[in-house]
């Protein structure tokens, strides 16, 4: 309003247009408006100089700007604006949408662009916020990124998704975030109740969205929580709430901590310590080290403006007004029962990883007791096993639940390299060592030869070291050295004829009537 005076007052002593211009920073087309809308008013300089800003307002400023208004255009258009911005909240509604069904149905209409920024002044004033007051130790906020992280797990480094959890206290906005396997019910209560012993106590509200380990049955007035809720906030002494369904705001605390968790946590790790590279996490105890180091970090970081950190404000104003928190953290279990099969091993969960049961129990009714951190096998009331649970493929095997057998060829499966096989050939004879050289070195890779050379070992085991000596010694060429030819001279006794003085005539073919002479071939 202070610019309008100083044009009326430019105008009034016959200032120049152009140092108007100058003075105001307002273009002299603009200047010809304001002129011509005093003008056209009925007032004088000096009346309008006497007006307060409210009168001045109306006679030289219009809503549409600068634009020549239309009645008609306005009028077709009023009664429809409020239902137009109601249906661009919809899911995939545009502006295009909008403007076409108004196009095609009246012939004198706005500009796309006219109409669009009609509605979209429409929506900026009635987009109303309610301004949300918190108390200490009055409510906890929790959501899951949308976004995942990443574990590569096993000596295959395979890609594990990893889910984040985010809590936060509303009135110090303490963060807290951690990294799951998953977002199955034992994991997210897990997660819960270890933002509680980060905190130290309990807030007296935990309000989360509608999400499916949360609410059972939604109802803006009485939802139907789950028996997992409900536990876990009698566990705690805590209220259980959930938000309106499309009202994010109803927690917006944790959708703001969600995008800084993106920019502060997500930001680093997926840039690395300074090298521009992502880093890698062989665990979720690792990503979780790294997770909780950099929530420290931002905790303790001072908020600007306010000249003390999150965590400042928490120990001084609201951990005294938190409830106290159990000894023990809250376990959501599960029980799975089973028949222990013969390779004595049951899986659990989504991950199909293995544990083993000790051998004695196969084909005995047992039943699996987990959660998201411990597996327990329990036979008859008697818990024979425990594990501790891993989230990829694979299998977990304790040694003792092995029959001696299998531990026996565990044992010698880890020994077997050439160096082992060559140590038991030189034992048994040169020959025999010749032969086994050949047979490692008859594979592009070493390994794929082992089986033949345990094949050797199993011979000198049937027939002795005499008699596989000496099959390896009638070898004339030791290059061609293979299990199978060694297995059939000794089956056929060509060692024990070879001690015999045959004909030269006679060849090392054994009688036998059923094979035709050279006879039959005439």
């Amino acid at each position: 309003m202070t610019d309008l005076r100083i044009i009326i007052r430019g105008l009034a002593s016959n200032t120049s247009k152009r140092k108007i211009s100058r003075d105001c920073g307002i273009s002299r087309t603009s200047i010809n408006i304001y002129e011509q809308r005093a003008e056209e008013s009925g007032y004088t300089w000096e009346e309008l100089l006497a007006m307060d800003d409210t009168g001045l307002h109306a006679v030289l400023c219009r809503p549409e700007g600068h634009r020549k208004p239309d009645a008609e255009k306005r009028r077709i258009l009023e009664p429809l604006i409020p239902e137009y911005a109601s249906r661009l909240t919809r899911r995939h509604m545009t502006f295009d949408v909008l403007y076409d069904e108004y196009a095609s149905a009246y012939s004198y209409t706005y500009s796309y662009t006219q109409f669009k920024e009609i509605i979209k002044a429409y929506c900026k004033a009635h987009n109303y916020s309610y301004h949300n007051t918190y108390s200490p130790g009055e409510e906890m906020q929790v959501d899951f990124a949308g976004d995942p992280l990443w574990v590569h797990e096993g000596r295959g480094r395979i890609a594990v998704k990893a889910y984040v959890l985010v809590c936060v206290l509303p009135y110090s906005q303490m963060g807290f975030a951690i990294a799951m396997p998953s977002t199955r019910t034992e994991f997210f209560f897990d997660g819960l109740s270890k933002a509680l012993m980060y905190y130290g106590g309990v807030s007296q509200i935990v309000k989360s969205d509608n999400m499916a380990q949360w609410v059972k049955k939604y109802d803006r007035y009485e939802p139907t929580l789950t028996e997992a809720a409900n536990q876990w906030g009698l566990y705690y002494g805590a209220q259980i709430e959930n938000c309106r369904a499309a009202h994010p705001r109803d927690k917006g605390a944790v959708e703001s901590l969600v995008n800084q968790v993106y920019r502060y946590v997500y930001a680093r790790i997926e840039n690395g310590r300074g090298d521009g590279r992502r880093e890698v996490f062989g665990s979720f105890d690792a990503l979780n080290s790294r997770i909780f180091e950099l929530m420290d970090q931002y905790n303790n970081e001072t908020m600007k403006g306010r000249g003390r950190s999150r965590w400042e404000k928490y120990i001084g104003e609201e951990m005294d007004e938190m409830l106290p928190i159990p000894a023990e953290p809250f376990a959501l279990k599960h029980e799975k029962p089973f028949t222990v099969n013969g390779t004595y091993h049951v899986s659990i969960g989504k991950e199909r990883h293995y544990y083993s049961v000790p051998y004695q129990y196969v084909n005995r009714k047992a039943k699996a007791v987990y959660d998201c951190n411990t597996v327990e096998i329990w036979v008859d009331m008697e818990r024979v096993a425990t594990h501790e649970r891993k989230f990829c493929d694979g299998y977990t095997t304790v040694l003792d639940h092995m029959p001696e057998r299998h531990r026996e060829y565990q044992r010698r499966s880890r020994q077997y390299n050439a160096g082992y096989f060559m140590e038991k050939a030189r034992q048994i004879g040169p020959s025999v060592e010749d032969a086994m050289q050949a047979i490692l070195d008859s594979k592009p890779f070493l390994q794929q030869s082992y089986k033949a050379c345990q094949g050797i070992l199993s011979l000198y085991r049937r027939y002795g070291a005499i008699r596989l000596e000496k099959v390896c010694s009638m070898l004339e060429d030791k290059r061609a050295a293979n299990y199978s030819r060694i297995r059939r001279m000794l089956e056929s006794n060509r060692d024990l004829m070879a001690d015999e003085e045959i004909p030269a005539t006679q060849g090392y073919m054994p009688g036998n009537d059923d094979v035709r002479g050279p006879e039959a071939y005439q």
